[in-house]
């Protein structure tokens, strides 16, 4: 925890340096540096160990095209052909490292290019402090990837570049089973938000219907189960009754919510960009307060809530009291390095994550043994 810690902290400083004019490439440093955790990384994350014995038992078998595409090889036929690409130019540490640094790269440019400056320091820390992005890279290697996949085609999703979307979520698709839900938004470009009330009244409309469909919203995530990697999470969660506790955690889940529509309903001349993406967005705040009903909703929601990192600067940003603006990013921050520890401290995370190491350890195991 220390180590990761320490270079996030170190990483968000120097993107502030930047954002201040006070330290040229400030950003690109930092994510140099907590890339490197990521490439140098070794049995850090709950489901590393299992991904090293699904590469071994793929490129254990001679590479055909035929078993690769029809799932005989793996489940995921996009998943099995990376893994037999790096097969010969170094194998899983190379692989782990190589998608380390695509997904890291992916992120930096979705931040420099979709967020205003002096709003870096926000974003790099959703990035980095979020338990939902940079820390769950570690673990969630399939899912991870796909996520990296849909940021990176904001562009081409924004200027209505379809065509080039889908085939990327296609291969998404190819490498995480759950990313069928985003095919639609291939097409997100065409729709227009500028008409902050009504899109904030469609909103509050869909609220009040999971709302009041408990067990209907159990019936939809239930039935997409089948994919055995979700289920074996349901597992180890463990099956919850289908009952809402409107507690403080349903409370601060409705946070990011309230404020996506604060920015619809006051923001007058609304950027049509900026609205598409705090949209986007709000689909995956929509059902966070739900994953008390079913936890692993939010395994679907960090596909929408990964554009947070730009929409919540967009729209904590509109809030024309600066001193209400200060308070309310202050609770929403306070509230994600509680969770940050909690990451670490409690839960079914703490036990892979709490000591971080690197294959500088495995080097030097090897090396013991060999003398």
């Amino acid at each position: 925890m220390i180590v990761v810690a320490i270079c996030s902290l170190l990483a968000l400083l120097f993107t502030y340096l930047e954002s201040r004019g006070r330290l040229r490439g400030g950003m690109k440093m930092g994510f140099v540096l907590v890339t490197v955790l990521g490439v140098i990384h070794y049995d850090y994350g709950n489901d590393y160990m299992a991904y090293y014995d699904i590469y071994r038992s793929i490129v254990g078998e001679p590479f055909n095209w035929a078993n690769v595409l029809s799932g005989n090889t793996y489940k995921e036929p996009g998943w099995a052909l990376i893994n037999y690409m790096f097969q010969p130019i170094g194998g899983f540490f190379v692989m782990v490292a190589v998608l380390n640094i695509i997904q890291n790269v992916i992120y930096y440019k979705f931040i420099r290019s979709n967020v205003e400056s002096s709003w870096w320091p926000v974003a790099v820390f959703i990035y980095l402090f979020s338990t939902s992005f940079y820390l769950l890279n570690f673990s969630m290697m399939r899912q991870g990837l796909a996520v990296a996949i849909f940021i990176g085609l904001w562009d081409y999703i924004k200027r209505k570049k379809w065509f080039y979307a889908l085939c990327g979520l296609l291969c998404a698709c190819s490498i995480h089973s759950s990313a069928l839900i985003l095919l639609p938004f291939a097409f997100w470009g065409y729709f227009s938000f500028r008409n902050g009330k009504l899109t904030a009244l469609l909103f509050l409309i869909l609220f009040i219907a999971l709302w009041s469909s408990q067990d209907l919203l159990n019936e939809i995530f239930s039935s997409v189960l089948f994919v055995e990697e979700i289920q074996q999470y349901a597992n180890s969660y463990g099956k919850r009754e289908i009952e809402v506790s409107y507690g403080l955690g349903f409370i601060i889940g409705l946070i990011p919510l309230c404020i996506s529509m604060y920015y619809f309903l006051f923001n007058r001349g609304t950027d049509k960009l900026k609205s598409s993406i705090v949209a986007l967005a709000s689909i995956g705040y929509l059902v966070v307060p739900f994953t008390q009903i079913i936890p692993l909703v939010d395994r679907f929601a960090i596909y929408f809530n990964a554009f947070g990192i730009s929409s919540i600067c967009v729209a904590y940003s509109s809030i024309r009291s600066k001193k209400l603006r200060y308070i309310l990013l202050s609770i929403y921050i306070l509230i994600m390095i509680y969770d940050y520890w909690r990451f670490f401290n409690v839960g079914v995370y703490s036990a892979h994550y709490l000591e971080f190491k690197s294959l500088f350890a495995l080097l030097y195991d090897r090396w013991q043994i060999a003398i």
